[in-house]
């Protein structure tokens, strides 16, 4: 028996309508959420005001998440702390030290890739809740000029695919 073209596709679209309702769910789930989270943007270039906004709020992210020095918020002489402190409290043992050590915060780790919001123009497509572009945090720069139109807004903190990069979704960054 010989298979044409037409028949063969036929028997295939067959197997395949039996099979697919049979898929579990969580495995549909996901394989609706692969196409969902790779068709879900469109990319184009950024404008000048895009770019300025995204740097703002990549900006403000930078500095809400950066750890805070202790030399910058100390305006006193060293000579008045040390006076200061060595009047009123005794020095610390070494066990003492270690346990304040310990329990000063560690550094938040901030992820690589961060999506930062901008403002939508007349370029964005139908249906987009959100404009992002993506800030590196290592080299604190945008990564490119794209803009990337979102249709579905993820959650704030939830890592989502732009082209070849994985970023954290931050919103406007405060």
């Amino acid at each position: 028996m010989k298979l044409s073209l037409p028949r063969l596709s036929l028997a295939l679209l067959a197997i395949v309508a039996l099979v697919l309702p049979q898929m579990s769910s969580p495995a549909m789930d996901i394989i609706e959420r692969v196409v969902t989270t790779q068709t879900g943007f469109i990319r184009y270039e950024a404008t000048e005001y895009q770019r300025k906004v995204a740097l703002a709020n990549a900006h403000a992210y930078m500095a809400a998440h950066k750890p805070k020095s202790a030399s910058k918020t100390a305006k006193t002489s060293k000579t008045e702390k040390t006076e200061k402190t060595a009047s009123t409290t005794p020095k610390p043992k070494t066990k003492e030290k270690e346990m304040a050590q310990e329990k000063q915060p560690e550094k938040t780790k901030l992820p690589r890739y961060v999506a930062i919001d901008t403002v939508k123009d007349k370029r964005a497509a139908p249906g987009t809740q959100k404009v992002v572009m993506i800030w590196d945090t290592q080299s604190e720069a945008l990564v490119n000029n794209s803009v990337y139109d979102v249709q579905t807004v993820p959650a704030v903190g939830s890592t989502a695919k732009f082209d070849t990069f994985s970023a954290q979704y931050v919103g406007n960054g405060q």
